[in-house]
């Protein structure tokens, strides 16, 4: 019951105005950030993905292409249904709850139909990239790839930044919610940025270690959140220990708070929330286990 009742009370104070503010502001400000950066760093960057591809043999590379063209089809679409459902519909979605049902509606949708059509579409796809000489695929994966590196840069900037700015947002939440648990606050900055500097890392080895397999279908979705969960989950969970202070937890629940967090990543618009998310679905989840403990006490 905690597990759930965390992530609806996530949802829940997803509704907070301090909380939205800084999802929406920060979120768009580093991504304004990151994709100057990119721009920037576009063909230094391409020096080592063109590397990495050049080591895959020719049919890894078509059978990525060919998925690869698929899941930015799907984006396009779910981002083209949404421009046209508010431009026509907007004034029935003013708040965050209609809104994500809304994008969730429109991602499921699209991706039922991918899933029903998908040897079909991938199909036609990799006739379309025969005909095209080897070279051209391989700047298209690569081109991909490099795209991909620098979003996770975003994302691991994205849950860094926002934990330092939620601070008072999450004193205010716990005081109005949970004012009868007593909590001791011993907040260390230096100790989050050793440890966010360290999963980084962590995270860069995984990619070298999995790298083949990010080229496996549907394998390589697995990975990404595995290797976006490791990069976000000690930070989260030491943050609101820091906080509040310790207590016996889950740790299978604390992985799967954080695993439903970067599903975020992938889906437009809700990718603002997903580090609120995180960090608030684990806040109730400890918060609860102090409360439940304070009662039986």
């Amino acid at each position: 019951m905690e597990f759930i009742y965390s992530i609806s009370e996530a949802f829940k104070d997803l509704k907070n105005p301090k909380m939205q503010k800084l999802s929406i502001v920060l979120g768009s400000v580093l991504a304004a950030f990151w994709i100057i950066m990119s721009l920037w760093f576009w063909n230094r960057g391409l020096l080592l993905t063109n590397f990495l591809i050049s080591i895959m043999p020719f049919k890894f590379l078509q059978n990525a292409g060919s998925q690869f063209i698929i899941m930015i089809v799907w984006i396009q679409l779910i981002l083209a249904s949404l421009g046209i459902i508010y431009s026509l519909f907007g004034r029935f979605f003013k708040n965050i709850f209609s809104s994500i049902a809304l994008v969730s509606v429109i991602t499921f949708f699209w991706a039922f139909v991918f899933f029903v059509y998908h040897s079909e579409i991938s199909g036609y796809i990799k006739n379309l990239l025969r005909i095209f000489p080897y070279q051209s695929i391989e700047e298209v994966v690569s081109n991909i790839l490099l795209a991909f590196m620098f979003y996770s840069f975003y994302i691991a900037t994205f849950y860094f930044i926002f934990l330092i700015f939620s601070v008072k947002i999450l004193e205010e939440i716990k005081e109005g919610q949970y004012p009868q648990v007593d909590t001791k606050k011993e907040f260390n900055l230096l100790k989050i940025i050793f440890i966010n500097i360290r999963d980084f890392l962590i995270f860069l080895i995984g990619m070298i270690i999995f790298y083949p397999l990010m080229f496996v279908p549907f394998v390589n979705i697995l990975i990404i959140v595995f290797l976006w969960a490791v990069l976000i989950k000690e930070s989260l969970l030491q943050s609101v220990f820091m906080l509040f202070g310790k207590e016996e937890i889950d740790k299978k629940k604390i992985w799967a708070f954080c695993i439903l967090s970067v599903i975020l990543n992938f889906i437009p618009v809700l990718n603002f929330y997903a580090p609120a998310f995180g960090i608030l679905s684990i806040f109730h989840y400890v918060m609860e286990k102090k409360e439940d403990r304070l009662n039986l006490a």
